[in-house]
């Protein structure tokens, strides 16, 4: 998939076929043959454009980022609403990623299915797809972590990567935290608690607390 245009941008329903199967078992059970005859493509034509089924599966998560880069960007630029103020902001940057996570799983189920399903792959073969699509996340949130640490956001007396880590976790698992379908007073309500706990955990001082 790295390095030239999506072909699934082009093949709805192959993608739409894929993600079907994807997102409802695990890689090795998803069957080549099942998704290419529900889509009405022949082999031939798909191997034109994909090497196997892993290039198809990189191409659909690849698909997946984009879309959620794409409302990531759109709704960090124009503000989410229903946020409110906060005093850190770490926190604030934190409570606005997680609330765009739950209204991105509300938007595409189908999608959060297949990250999900994704978690729990092998770790062998997560770490094949990882390697295609690099560690950015986890970078820039490493990078978010060690600036608070700095400025006297968080606790330093824990590793910047292991909080970087904590937090990874809970913004991958969100939707498993807090139901996405929840009426967004109650969904706030629920991300606070959440929140107060990771502040709890890792404030300068909570360690004596």
């Amino acid at each position: 998939a790295e390095g030239r245009q999506n072909p699934l941008e082009a093949l709805t329903a192959l993608r739409e076929a894929a993600l079907d199967a994807f997102s409802s078992g695990s890689f090795t059970e998803a069957s080549l043959n099942d998704i290419l005859k529900t889509a009405g493509i022949h082999k031939g034509s798909f191997y034109h454009r994909f090497f196997d089924k892993l290039d198809l599966y990189l191409c659909l998560f690849d698909r997946l980022g984009a879309e959620k880069l794409a409302m990531f960007q759109s709704e960090m630029a124009i503000g989410a609403e229903g946020l409110h103020a906060a005093d850190l902001g770490f926190l604030s940057t934190m409570r606005r990623m997680a609330v765009l996570g739950l209204r991105f799983a509300a938007r595409a189920p189908r999608y959060q299915a297949l990250y999900r399903r994704f978690l729990s792959e092998s770790p062998d073969f997560r770490e094949q797809v990882y390697r295609h699509f690099g560690a950015m996340t986890q970078a820039v949130l490493l990078d978010m972590v060690t600036t608070a640490q700095h400025t006297g956001q968080l606790r330093s007396d824990v590793s910047a990567p292991l909080l970087a880590d904590v937090i990874a976790l809970v913004l991958e698992r969100i939707d498993r935290l807090i139901a996405p379908d929840m009426p967004d007073e109650a969904m706030l309500l629920q991300l606070e608690a959440l929140l107060a706990v990771l502040r709890d955990g890792m404030l300068p001082g909570a360690a004596t607390r």
